[in-house]
């Protein structure tokens, strides 16, 4: 498990040096045919791998539950995020996965739920194990992502 944890933490890492030089509006713009935009995949990294290891372990959340439903799958930015809501998405990036490091430590996990995730079908997550597996992939899928809004957010501008 730690060669995988120190692997999301590079993966994001990456994310946070891609979208660091960029404005507000920026992170904000949704691209002609996109559903979402830079700061809403930072947020859904973050709430998926709390959904993800978290929830379905029966555990809380370590983020705020209102930001659940902002980030989550199947949703969209309703609004503009603002400066703040962008910093704070950007903090939890690194550390959620501070703590899922700690956490996966002390047993916190014992108690997970089986779960079959939707962006590949039949594929079930048996273990948290199985769900940190799959985090790293998840977060690689939307680096690819971000890679392309940042190339059409740049070009608005």
């Amino acid at each position: 498990m730690e060669k995988i944890i120190e692997l999301i933490k590079a993966s994001r890492n990456k994310l946070l040096s891609l979208v660091e030089e960029l404005s507000t509006e920026e992170m904000n713009y949704i691209p002609t045919g996109f559903k979402n935009n830079l700061a809403w995949q930072i947020g859904h990294l973050v709430v998926s791998q709390q959904i993800l290891c978290y929830k379905l372990a029966g555990q809380p959340f370590i983020i705020e539950n209102e930001l659940i439903d902002l980030y989550k799958n199947g949703s969209k930015p309703e609004k503009d995020f603002s400066d703040a809501e962008i910093a704070q998405m950007k903090g939890y990036l690194s550390s959620t996965i501070d703590q899922l490091a700690i956490d996966l430590q002390n047993g916190t996990f014992d108690n997970y739920t089986p779960y079959t995730v939707s962006t590949y079908v039949g594929f079930t997550l048996n273990n948290v194990q199985d769900a940190v597996t799959f985090v790293a992939n998840h977060d690689g899928l939307h680096y690819g992502c971000s890679i392309g809004l940042k190339k059409l957010a740049l070009l608005k501008a």
